[in-house]
């Protein structure tokens, strides 16, 4: 679901300026706050989800993509959040992950610049720099996200959700004109309010339940590496739907990380024992 999403975040902006999409994105996303009561968590931690989690990670990664970057790309840049997480987990939250775990990450990590050499194209340092704050806002988001513990994911995702567009849509209107913001109910088109829907009900409603649950399960240490899978989706999805390409050098990354996840995960499971 979320290899498909950079892709499908690519049409979106064809539909929706950045700031638009975002604040459309989110609150649509925050909906069902109507009908769900708010998670026994502060609002600090629903603050700290929603501003880095969601509002950093997705702006960031938006601008980036217009910016040039292609899906595949933008995606293993973006999953670069799985080794900050532990970096960061192991900084703050006094995480202290294996050998076993940080060779894992390092060979996975080794693989997903592999697969950034091989992307074609000429790209402007300012959209990789993009890319990394959406990979960086993600990480620190991530351990929000782990102490929302006891509680509905899908509770926790819904009303974090509640704080995005309202910066979000000060700025589409400051920057980018009422037009914009109101582009899908002016201008509304099938292929735009299909991105709204996927962005927001398998990758936001299903999506973070599933990562937030695995967060709160298990130590960052063994859950970063498999996000290291997205970009592999990624690449692959975007060949078949924007004719990105996927030759031998890009393909030898998708083996590397394989093998840095499988020795990540094979290493908790020893620790666990």
């Amino acid at each position: 679901m979320w290899g498909l999403n950079f892709t499908v975040i690519r049409f979106g902006l064809d539909e929706f300026s950045p700031f638009a999409f975002s604040t459309w994105r989110f609150l649509i996303c925050a909906l069902p706050v109507l009908f769900v009561p708010r998670p026994a968590i502060s609002w600090g931690t629903l603050a700290g989800i929603g501003g880095f989690m969601f509002g950093g990670q997705f702006i960031f990664l938006f601008f980036a993509m217009q910016a040039g970057l292609p899906p595949g790309l933008t995606s293993v840049l973006v999953q670069l959040q799985g080794p900050l997480t532990v970096v960061l987990a192991a900084l703050f939250l006094r995480e202290h992950a294996t050998r076993g775990q940080w060779l894992g990450l390092a060979i996975a990590a080794v693989g997903v610049v592999v697969i950034s050499r091989s992307v074609e194209g000429t790209t402007s340092v300012v959209a990789v720099g993009l890319a990394l704050l959406s990979a960086l806002t993600w990480a620190v988001g991530n351990l929000f996200f782990r102490s929302a513990r006891g509680v509905s994911m899908f509770a926790v995702t819904v009303w974090a959700s509640v704080l995005p567009p309202i910066p979000f849509a000060l700025a589409s209107l400051v920057l980018e004109g009422p037009e914009a913001l109101l582009a899908p109910i002016l201008a509304p088109s099938w292929r735009g309010w299909f991105v709204l829907f996927y962005t927001v009900v398998p990758v936001m409603w299903l999506g973070y339940l599933i990562w937030g649950t695995l967060l709160r399960t298990y130590p960052a240490a063994k859950v970063g590496p498999i996000s290291l899978l997205v970009p592999c989706a990624a690449l692959l999805i975007a060949s078949f739907l924007v004719d990105e390409p996927v030759g031998g050098l890009r393909l030898l990354g998708v083996a590397v990380v394989l093998g840095g996840v499988a020795t990540g995960v094979f290493a908790s499971v020893r620790r666990a024992r």
